[in-house]
């Protein structure tokens, strides 16, 4: 929802704004309710909120719509709220997690929506499953590149129209993210060593747009805009900075960049997250000091790349910290940690050393090394395996070995985790740590893939001598087989026999049935009787 202050701005011009910022308002004043056309659409965003407390209740996913320039009265870049019924919420979320809707590619059709200042409201009775479909073309484009190759990032200082802005100078904020003045862990060193040279994030240079001189601080621009971060929410902020480097740069974002960062002073409005970023995007947002840390920029740029958060043993969303995407580490200079074992599958950057389980082998054992050793693995051990499910949830095991790229690791220290996950480890799924296993230790998973028999992974050694520079793990996985049901005991031919019946002194209480238990079937009874003692 906008904040009241900056929907002010907006439809009644009550407060200064840039000239991109202007023509949004004058345009949107009347009326405060638009509806749109019937070829309308929009493509769906989901951003993720990194929670300052994890334990608070804010939801740490929400639905947008990033707009067309033809419905936002030709200003490109507008992202709106998507304001809708609980069950069209929950519709986009269940296709969200079916992978049926890709954000950042799919969209959504937009025929009487309206635009207000609730943000972007669906019509109640609108079928979502109807109503979305898939851009190849900007599936093709979002996909190039995004975790391999050279990447140019752009970082905007926001400065907002009372002056608020972070303190640091350009060139400090430049060292913070590409280490340009030494500081030693930083998004740019991190994200190189945990791939190990396979990607490589570069400061974005003024590449030819309406500025004539090279940026002063390489990868780090400012820009003012006419809102207060003191009384604007999210997207008037977001909006409001887009437009003006779309203004001042003279190209629509991202442009030539792969991913741009957004700087803001602190949140006042609607706050509780460190940082957001949109899934499959190149859009991220930091608040306060947390631009610096390397884990937070870790963390979000995560989420560029199609991430969602991990989960804990205790199954709440944040709570594993064998990786970043948990609740990452808060601090400018310690950040050397990289992924959890189902994100190690997703990013792609460890193809060539991954091993795959399925119930056909029975039982296997694997030799394994941490991805801190990826690098230096002599015998080309796998770093991560998947146990295959045939569904599409499946389970991921890795040595968390703590040492080089992953010497700050918080937790699970060199034992081997097994991390469950959804979409076959392929795509956005939140995931959830299951186990954290040291030598001679075991997980068991009853009734694996549906074959009624249990699966035990055992940790059967972790050796740290054969090469001290090279620790491995020892891994056996094991499907048993469950004992056969005791076949009924067949039944022979009959046989003769006497009964005798010896009464009591309660003979009118005692009865007597005979059965064939081959058929069930009654074949004699007898009683009460009338004489005790016979």
């Amino acid at each position: 929802m906008f904040h009241k202050y900056a929907l002010s701005c907006f439809l009644l011009g009550a407060c200064t704004l840039s000239l991109p910022e202007m023509a949004i308002a004058s345009k949107l004043r009347n009326p405060a309710v638009r509806k749109l056309g019937v070829d309308s659409k929009c493509t769906i965003e989901v951003a993720t909120l990194l929670a300052i407390d994890p334990d608070d209740n804010d939801p740490d996913e929400t639905f947008d719509c990033s707009m067309e320039a033809v419905d936002m009265h030709g200003v490109s870049g507008q992202i709106l709220p998507i304001a809708a019924t609980r069950a069209q919420k929950n519709k986009l979320l269940a296709m969200l997690k079916s992978g049926e809707i890709l954000p950042g590619e799919t969209e959504l059709s937009l025929g009487g929506s309206t635009v207000s200042n609730e943000g972007l409201s669906l019509p109640p009775g609108q079928d979502i499953a109807a109503s979305v479909r898939q851009n190849v073309e900007k599936s093709n484009r979002r996909r190039l590149a995004l975790h391999t190759g050279t990447k140019p990032i752009l970082v905007v200082k926001v400065i907002d129209s009372g002056g608020l802005a972070r303190s640091e100078s350009l060139s400090q904020i430049g060292d913070d993210i590409f280490g340009t003045n030494g500081d030693p862990v930083n998004l740019k060193s991190q994200m190189g060593d945990c791939s190990f040279g396979k990607l490589n994030i570069v400061p974005g240079l003024n590449y030819g747009g309406a500025v004539a001189e090279p940026f002063p601080t390489a990868g780090v621009i400012e820009v003012t805009i006419g809102l207060s971060l003191s009384t604007s929410d999210r997207y008037a902020i977001h909006n409001a900075v887009t437009a003006e480097v779309n203004s001042v740069l003279g190209y629509t974002l991202p442009g030539p960049y792969q991913q741009v960062m957004y700087v803001n002073e602190g949140c006042y409005v609607s706050c509780g997250y460190a940082a957001y970023a949109y899934i499959n995007s190149w859009m991220s947002v930091y608040q306060g000091v947390y631009y610096k840390h390397t884990g937070v920029q870790m963390h979000e740029l995560g989420h560029n790349f199609g991430f969602a958060h991990s989960g804990g043993l205790d199954g709440a969303t944040y709570t594993d910290h064998t990786g970043l995407m948990g609740n990452p580490l808060y601090s400018d200079d310690v950040g050397r940690m990289c992924w959890n074992a189902a994100k190690t599958w997703q990013c792609g950057w460890y193809d060539d050393k991954k091993a795959t389980f399925d119930a056909s082998m029975g039982s296997k054992t694997f030799r394994l090394v941490g991805i801190a050793n990826y690098g230096n693995n002599p015998e080309n051990l796998p770093v991560v395996i998947k146990l295959e499910t045939g569904t599409s949830t499946d389970q991921f095991i890795n040595f968390n070995r703590a040492t080089g790229v992953n010497s700050q690791n918080d937790e699970a220290d060199d034992e081997v985790t097994i991390v469950e996950t959804g979409q076959n480890g392929e795509a956005y799924s939140q995931s959830y740590l299951k186990a954290t296993l040291l030598q001679g230790e075991s997980h068991q998973f009853s009734n694996w893939a549906g074959t009624g028999k249990p699966l035990t992974v055992t940790v059967t050694d972790i050796d740290q001598d054969t090469n001290p520079d090279v620790w491995t793990a020892t891994v056996s996985v094991f499907l048993e087989d469950l004992p056969p049901t005791p076949a009924p005991t067949p039944c022979t031919g009959g046989s003769d026999f006497k009964l005798t019946v010896n009464t009591d002194n309660y003979p009118g209480e005692t009865t007597w049935t005979l059965v064939n238990l081959c058929t069930n079937q009654e074949q004699s009874q007898g009683g009460p009787y009338q004489s005790s003692g016979t």
